[in-house]
């Protein structure tokens, strides 16, 4: 290893790495199409980039749904939001991290001076449609990533890689929970049991009197069950029913989609009062709901997106173990194989057609 220091750069490469100049990367070709290839390793653009050496990414619901053309995409992008690594350059102004830190990071830069960013709604920044790593510019599907100084946030040392790969994820629920606001006698209902809703579970357990899931795939009701809740199969269950029974007739205080595919169903689960989170996303969706009913029964329907401040909360309810995600985590495999996971994900590549899932979170590992 060697450590300089430059008049724009401070460097800690293995020279082999530096001489090397190219990377193994998954990227995303066309809908249907992610392939492994070798491009240059990232190099420091600006005064503020960070370099990171992966450690390991998430696959994430949104990266399934990217290859099936059901949310935005860039053709050509390095694939991959949900990572950690360690710093190994950095520009020449950057003071939060330095070389050999260990860190997890945001995928979604603002800019910190447009009307929403300085309105506190920094999810709505006008940058991140064009700055998102992982969707516009290259991600974490890869053996390097740049960053900029502004989303990367050091990690303890008790945090393992596994876990940290989630920081940026549970961050994007954390906003959820401050929009709802639950509260302990809340009842909740989640609907889908992906890793978004696991995440929505284990912080709803924290707080709220009782929580109930429901989830189409056998594979991850199996998983809800290990983690104590009740789970129901709404091909199987009247949850319309299940609602009333489980809250003396009311419906539940609040209710989660966390699928994006499931607003019309939330509204007949959700209590008069009660409040419905738009969490999840599928641009193909849409929805035909009667407004009167809403303003009858004032049920509040709240959307977010992405987080928001909450990495370092995120980081902190990690380190602390206040969610089991022991049973979160399915499989690690090759940052080459990688390819291969959308199937046991749920989505056939080839053909584009769905199938039984066989994972809850699948990380890659360059």
């Amino acid at each position: 290893m060697f450590y300089a220091r430059g008049a724009n750069t401070h460097i800690i490469f293995k020279e082999s790495e530096k001489k090397m100049a190219k990377m193994k990367a998954l990227v995303f070709k066309r809908v249907g199409c992610i392939e492994l290839e070798e491009i240059p390793i990232p190099e420091v653009r600006e005064h503020d980039d960070v370099i990171v050496k992966v450690a390991a990414c998430g696959i994430c619901g949104s990266d399934v749904k990217i290859m099936e053309g059901k949310h935005a995409y860039r053709e050509g992008v390095v694939l991959g939001h949900e990572f950690c690594g360690t710093v190994v350059e950095v520009g020449k102004s950057v003071t939060a991290v330095k070389p050999g830190d260990r860190v997890a990071v945001d995928n979604n830069p603002r800019c910190g001076v447009c009307d929403f960013c300085r309105m506190g709604l920094s999810s709505q920044c006008e940058i991140i449609k064009e700055k998102t790593l992982g969707i516009f510019q290259n991600g974490g599907y890869a053996e390097y990533c740049r960053a900029p100084e502004s989303v990367c946030f050091k990690l303890p040392d008790v945090l393992d890689n596994m876990v940290a790969t989630q920081v940026e994820t549970l961050g994007t629920v954390l906003n959820g929970m401050n929009t709802v606001q639950m509260q302990p006698w809340d009842a909740v209902l989640i609907l889908g049991f992906g890793p978004i809703g696991y995440l929505f579970t284990g912080m709803a357990k924290n707080i709220a009197a009782q929580v109930a899931v429901s989830e189409i795939d056998p594979f991850r009701r199996g998983v809800a069950r290990q983690l104590g809740v009740p789970v129901y199969d709404p091909d199987q269950t009247d949850l319309v029913q299940m609602a009333k029974e489980r809250t003396r007739g009311n419906g539940f205080d609040i209710v989660i989609d966390a699928v994006g595919t499931q607003l019309e169903n939330a509204l007949k689960y959700v209590a008069p009062g009660g409040k419905v989170l738009a969490f999840g996303m599928d641009s193909s969706v849409k929805a035909t709901i009667t407004p009167y009913e809403i303003t009858r029964r004032a049920v509040r329907i709240l959307g977010t997106y992405i987080g928001q401040n909450t990495m370092l909360p995120a980081i902190k309810i990690l380190q602390e173990k206040k969610i089991d995600m022991g049973p979160f985590f399915t499989e690690t495999i090759p940052l080459e194989q990688g390819g291969s996971a959308f199937a046991k994900l749920g989505l056939d590549l080839p053909t584009l057609s769905h199938v039984p899932k066989q994972a809850m979170k699948i990380t890659l590992k360059p």
